[in-house]
């Protein structure tokens, strides 16, 4: 099933219908879309445009998107949403503005795998059990209350991961790792930075 999210329109997508709402050209809508995923168990994000991402985990069985540009509704975010049998996939086009940038609000089941690719902005993931990885060009990784696989990159950023227990790895190639409160099999590398562990408990 195709998506596209347009700034004036308002789609909830459940399992047996598809309601679709279009104001006039002059509403101001928040891109805002809720899926239904009783079959679905990853989302894979790939923003060729960059921006901010948040991603929460939570108890219902739905996935929930919202963009914003600055904080306020988006002329043309030029974001695209597919859901099949390999999960649902969120990309992301159109360049930004100058001094403008996408921000992504996802809440997600709490039992979910993420594959993220960015052209850059913070990442922050909190609450997910599942394997997690995925790479930003630019931006920080704030982990916190993971469990699964994670396999998180950022080029350029500080990496912070925190009360989570979890196997594979977390790196920077400029910045800083920190580890606190973690149990597993995780390693945090960085290529220029410090790697700082606290509590952390391996096995």
């Amino acid at each position: 099933m195709l998506h596209t999210l347009l700034a004036s329109a308002l789609v909830s997508v459940f399992a047996h219908a598809t309601p679709v709402a279009v104001p006039t050209a002059q509403s101001h809508v928040l891109l805002d879309t809720a899926v239904a995923a009783p079959v679905a168990k990853r989302l894979s994000l790939d923003l060729r445009a960059g921006g901010s991402i948040q991603i929460v985990g939570s108890q219902d069985k739905v996935v929930r998107i919202r963009v914003t540009e600055n904080g306020r509704a988006c002329g043309d975010c030029g974001v695209q949403l597919d859901q099949g049998s390999e999960g649902i996939q969120v990309r992301s086009m159109r360049p930004g503005a100058a001094g403008a940038e996408l921000r992504f609000e996802i809440e997600v089941p709490e039992h979910f795998d993420v594959d993220l690719s960015s052209a850059g902005g913070a990442v922050r993931i909190e609450g997910v059990d599942g394997t997690i990885k995925g790479l930003t060009q630019s931006g920080e990784l704030e982990l916190r209350r993971l469990s699964g696989s994670v396999d998180l990159e950022t080029r350029k950023g500080d990496v912070t991961l925190r009360e989570s227990y979890v196997s594979g790895r977390v790196h920077t190639l400029g910045g800083r790792v920190l580890l606190e409160d973690v149990s597993g099999s995780v390693a945090g590398t960085s290529g220029k930075g410090k790697v700082i562990e606290r509590r952390v408990q391996r096995g």
